[in-house]
């Protein structure tokens, strides 16, 4: 979860550029548009920049190809729901399930992380409070959940929930913002 667009750019080239072979649904474009000006280091990564009458067929391309691969992001949850301008709200959060559960299942089965990231907004529940986009999707089946922060050119992240590591564990990235 981030609650800065820069600092999520930031985290995801990183990752991009210590696996691999990576898979990286953009929904967002940011980290494309960065890619395709030299400004992002990865390996090698293959982009897919879905839109609402493909996002099916290129999911299943993406599910094929896992078993080749070292990691997956699907970056952005939040930029799924302006893909798709006619439906319902509760027919596109059970979509982007169904979409996820597939990644993650693959990703199980293949042994290749499936990273979702999701920007953090404002819920005026009681109160103005931060909350991920799809909130109970992200924070009922994600088995690993980070907060990743910028703090001068590190990344900061903050263990949310973890098998292994306790909740509020940092691990800082030294020098990880990308030099614009």
């Amino acid at each position: 979860m981030f609650s800065d667009p820069y600092a999520k750019l930031c985290c995801t080239s990183m990752l991009a550029s210590r696996f691999d072979r990576v898979i990286y649904v953009d929904l967002d474009t940011t980290f494309t548009a960065y890619f395709v000006a030299g400004l992002v280091n990865t390996n090698q990564v293959d982009i897919y920049l879905p839109s609402e009458g493909k996002f099916a067929s290129m999911i299943k391309e993406v599910l094929a190809l896992m078993p080749t691969s070292s990691l997956v992001i699907f970056d952005s949850v939040n930029s799924f729901y302006n893909m798709f301008t006619a439906q319902k709200i509760g027919n596109l959060n059970h979509l982007l399930s169904v979409f996820l559960m597939l990644l993650v299942r693959q990703g199980v089965d293949a042994g290749v992380p499936v990273l979702a990231t999701s920007m953090l907004r404002y819920r005026k529940d009681s109160g103005w409070v931060q909350s991920p986009a799809s909130r109970r999707l992200l924070q009922h089946k994600s088995a690993v959940k980070l907060s990743v922060e910028l703090d001068d050119n590190d990344l900061a992240l903050r263990v949310i929930d973890h098998d292994s590591m306790p909740s509020g564990t940092e691990v800082i990235y030294r020098n990880s913002v990308i030099a614009v």
